[in-house]
């Protein structure tokens, strides 16, 4: 029963070693980066670079794990970029003002325009002739103080046109700062109307805008403002990062072209640049995370570049929900040739998200990823913080660690995860070997009363007969003797 207990004894201990091994080691990981901190901080984030979601193995960066100097992994929390919630944008009609070309020289008011009482504009003068007119003032209005104009749409009435114009604000007609620059178009392809009229402003809270035609002032029939309400809570973003010159190459059937980002980017905008200038094309965009997986639908867009003299444009960054998938496809309309002969090339551009981790242990601290079976181990902000009243300190992404490098930083003897793999082995050898000598032991015992049972049996068979003869001679004897004995007594 002893027996019994001691392997019961045994198979516990080697499974509870088992079970407390690590879901995953130190080194299980494909690629290592050096950290670089400031001393002395209890917690540190950063902005992931590139280089982490090109050694990624999982589309939610669930491989990334943060280690001290003794190989520990410490407590993280990753946090993808929060858009802020935003309301519908409202359009108001542009009440605009165009101006001869020394309008914009004059020290007050410009030439043509005159400021009331409430700062609104009123025109002094009949516009310029179009060999003159090369700015536009705009009067924005009073607006609330929690909204702010985020584009203007200026509707042209030419059936053709490209330019740029550039952008300026002010709140009283004399300062005036860039706001924004764009490239308009409006041009007819195939019986219908290519257009971009838009331009971004990023939310300027200046009364007064000017526009500056670089190539010509157009014909405006109409302008718009896009008046957008501020988010109650401002949220910090991470400024947008961009992964530059994606080779597609093309694929068996006529006007397919499939390409991979190398990561696992949430990919929020695309920039497709056409090979050849005066192309247009309608395309659909389709993306899927992986061989097996189907195509989904993502964008559709008229891809198109035009060049006119000095002035070329191309088609406007196609908006995302963001998309981790790897694998893109772009099917091109052919009808009117594709995009002809060249490369398509791609910018994939990506809000990164935030890591945050506790500096618990002693450096060298290290970040790992690159493994497609470890789960995310992620806690949120909150929880990883406590109420923590310092501002986690900034810390930065060092160069890539080669495996010696690694071993260095971090040493297996002092390596808990490795000491438990060690120890598992050690205790996995020692059951079999105490198993073994058991084994032995049992055989040993078997084999000794075997051959005492042998032993016994043979004796008693050898005395009996022995035995038999002794009682015999015994009682021949006691007859001799007897007649001896008579005799002897005769």
């Amino acid at each position: 029963m002893k027996h019994v207990f001691a392997l019961t004894g045994w198979g516990v201990a080697i499974v509870a070693a088992w079970t407390c091994a690590p879901a995953f080691a130190a080194d299980d990981f494909a690629q290592r980066f050096a950290l670089q901190l400031d001393e002395g901080a209890a917690h540190y984030s950063m902005t992931l670079p590139a280089a982490v979601y090109a050694a990624s193995q999982r589309s939610d960066l669930g491989d990334v794990r943060i280690f001290n100097g003794a190989g520990e992994p410490v407590p993280y929390s990753l946090d993808a970029p929060r858009e802020p919630a935003r309301t519908p944008p409202t359009l108001r009609p542009a009440r605009w003002f165009p101006l001869p070309s020394t309008a914009a020289k004059s020290a007050g008011a410009p030439l043509g325009v005159t400021i009331a009482g409430d700062g609104s504009l009123r025109a002094t003068s009949a516009p310029p002739s179009r060999a003159q007119h090369d700015t536009d003032v705009i009067d924005t209005g009073r607006l609330s103080r929690t909204s702010r104009v985020s584009a203007l749409l200026v509707h042209l009435r030419d059936d053709n046109y490209q330019g740029r114009v550039g952008v300026e604000a002010s709140d009283d007609l004399r300062h005036w700062q860039p706001a924004g620059d764009a490239q308009l178009l409006k041009v007819s392809y195939n019986g219908s109307t290519l257009s971009q009229d838009r331009i971004e402003l990023g939310g300027t809270p200046a009364r007064y805008l000017r526009l500056r035609w670089l190539d010509g002032a157009p014909y405006v029939d109409s302008m718009e403002m896009e008046v957008q309400a501020l988010a109650v809570e401002p949220v910090q973003r991470a400024e947008r990062a961009w992964r530059e010159g994606i080779v597609a190459h093309a694929g068996v059937k006529p006007g397919e072209y499939f390409f991979n980002t190398g990561g696992p980017y949430p990919v929020d905008r695309l920039r497709l640049n056409l090979p050849q200038p005066n192309t247009v094309a309608p395309a659909v965009v389709y993306s899927r995370s992986g061989l097996e997986a189907p195509w989904r639908e993502v964008a559709g867009a008229m891809l198109f570049r035009l060049h006119n003299g000095a002035v070329e444009q191309s088609n406007p960054s196609l908006e995302l929900t963001p998309d981790a998938d790897r694998q893109w496809r772009v099917v091109v309309d052919t009808r009117n040739g594709g995009l002809g002969s060249g490369a398509l090339t791609i910018a994939a551009g990506w809000r990164p998200a935030t890591l945050t981790f506790a500096a618990r242990g002693a450096a060298p601290f290290t970040l790992a990823v690159g493994s497609a079976a470890t789960a995310s181990a992620a806690v949120s902000r909150s929880e990883l913080l406590m109420g923590a009243s310092a501002v986690p300190a900034t810390a930065r992404l060092g160069d890539a660690l080669s495996a010696e490098q690694a071993a260095s930083a971090q040493v297996a003897s002092h390596n808990p995860d490795a000491m438990r793999r060690y120890l598992l082995w050690a205790a996995l050898l020692l059951a079999v070997g105490s198993l073994g000598a058991i084994a032995w032991r049992l055989a040993r015992r078997a084999q000794v009363r075997a051959g005492v049972a042998s032993g016994g049996v043979s004796g008693g068979v050898s005395g009996g007969s022995a035995g038999s003869g002794v009682a015999s001679a015994t009682t021949h004897d006691a007859a001799t003797g007897d007649t001896n004995g008579q005799g002897g007594n005769g």
